[in-house]
């Protein structure tokens, strides 16, 4: 099996679980009408929860019943979750889906949820990972269909398997990402017992769900990009270790500031009413650090940006001194700030109540920024190498200009896919054992578990732990 993409120290989780419990891109095409006979059965679209299953507000999911209409949006629409529908924790305090609604639509990466009780997979013919061509056969029981292009969407399902019989999630994932602005439909047909029977909901259930756009999705970290078009950091050096091969270059840098506070964990982004990120004025920069591994030998040489795994940091850059002395590489790092070793207490605060989880993908979104201007000083002659510690003993530049490519492992391959969309600072990208939405993911992690350590007594009820993922999953994609 491969390696997880959560593979993070013991130590670090640890500290994580004993902080928490001791405080208590893209693409678009216009929309079509829904093809004759693709309608959303049931009452028609309103804010609110859907009445047809009475186990969960917010089930089936996602659906145009949390939707309302907004001229205004690439969609066509806002999603309007119901207040009242989202998970509480054992302090009764419900999920804060404010910034939830801000979106156009519901995320790529869903997962389609319902409750089917005592349905059997195989009696009842549902495609599953290893026969995903079935999800695509005329008479699925499931049937996925983008309306926007009338064409059926392959997926494959399970049943939650963390969840008590009875509570178990029928969830559909779909096998290639939802497009971007585009409408989908959901039918369950034929769904059956292991006896036979049909299963005790109402079928046909069909119902309808739009997708977020690319402004939604991306806007707010494209515009961040964009204004920093011209922006060259200005940088220290504060340590240069130079005693073996290769030389260790440490420092800061600075990088525009589009969170309410110094850049710390807990900001969160400053949005004008169109929802796009605005500077701080106060502190209009935050600065972030730097650890750069450079080879004496030979002259200008190209430069790895690399992004670190899961909590961890600039520091793994170091572990690939081996790997860059043969290839005659340099390799520079910055932190996934959001997601770093400094980010551990916060984390766990979060999982006990997933209203804060908003200040996450808010300080990822600097990180990402970050880490295309890491990669502009490692490129321009005017940046890193007009600094001596970048250069050899007769002043000869070792960064080579426009050199740098990006490597990413783990968490370092799910979030460098997105810094290297949005830049052109790089296009020579290697993606280490990415992965797929963390709403799908997090549940399949060897490491999950410690997580659950906070999660679980925080969040008890197995059904709800499930949606709550679909909620913070719709911020995560940002």
């Amino acid at each position: 099996m491969r390696r997880s993409p959560f593979a993070v120290t013991t130590v670090a989780i640890a500290i994580a679980v004993a902080l928490s419990l001791a405080a208590g891109c893209t693409s678009s095409e216009s929309e079509t009408p829904p093809p004759a006979g693709q309608v959303l059965s049931g009452p028609p679209a309103q804010p609110g929860c859907d009445p047809r299953d009475p186990v969960a507000c917010l089930l089936p999911w996602p659906n145009d019943l949390f939707t309302v209409a907004d001229p205004q949006s690439p969609t066509g629409v806002r999603l309007a979750i119901p207040a009242e529908g989202a998970p509480t924790n054992v302090a009764g305090v419900a999920i804060d889906v404010t910034e939830q609604n801000r979106a156009d639509g519901f995320s790529p990466a869903t997962s389609i949820l319902a409750l089917a009780p005592g349905v059997d997979l195989q009696a009842s013919g549902v495609a599953t990972s290893d026969d995903i061509g079935a999800s695509l056969d005329p008479d699925a029981p499931i049937r996925l269909t983008d309306l926007t292009t009338g064409e059926r969407w392959p997926y494959w399902a399970e049943l939650d398997a963390q969840a008590p019989e009875g509570r178990q999630l029928l969830m559909v994932h779909p096998a290639v990402a939802l497009t971007e602005g585009h409408r989908y439909q959901v039918e369950l047909t034929d769904l059956q017992t292991s006896d036979g029977t049909p299963v005790d909901m109402e079928l046909p259930l069909v119902w309808s769900f739009p997708v977020a756009s690319a402004e939604s999705l991306s806007g707010r970290l494209r515009a961040m990009v964009a204004n920093a078009d011209d922006y060259m950091p200005t940088f220290t050096v504060d340590s240069v270790t130079d005693t073996d091969e290769p030389r260790v270059v440490q420092g800061s840098f600075s990088v525009p500031n589009y969170l309410d506070n110094d850049g710390s964990t807990g900001g969160r982004l400053t949005l004008d009413g169109d929802g796009i990120p605005q500077l701080n004025a106060d502190q209009p920069t935050w600065d972030a650090t730097y650890t750069c591994i450079v080879g004496t030998d030979g002259g200008p040489k190209g430069t790895v940006v690399y992004g670190h795994g899961l909590l961890g940091s600039q520091s793994e850059v170091l572990s690939l001194a081996p790997i860059t002395g043969l290839g005659n590489l340099n390799a520079c790092a910055t932190d996934w700030v959001g997601m770093a070793s400094e980010d551990i207490a916060t984390v766990g605060t979060i999982l006990n109540d997933l209203s804060g989880f908003a200040t996450l993908p808010d300080r990822l979104q600097q990180a990402q920024l970050a880490f295309v201007l890491l990669g502009r000083l490692v490129n321009d002659p005017s940046g890193f190498a007009a600094d001596p510690a970048f250069a050899s003993a007769d002043g000869t530049p070792l960064l080579a200009n426009d050199g740098a490519v990006f490597v990413g492992n783990s968490q370092g391959g799910i979030l460098g896919g997105a810094a290297s969309s949005v830049t052109n600072e790089w296009n020579r990208v290697v993606l280490g054992v990415p992965g797929m939405g963390y709403n799908v993911l997090l549940p399949r992690s060897s490491n999950w578990p410690r997580f659950q350590e906070i999660f679980n007594p925080a969040y008890p009820d197995e059904l709800e732990r499930t949606v709550a993922l679909e909620l913070i999953q719709l911020l995560w994609d940002r």
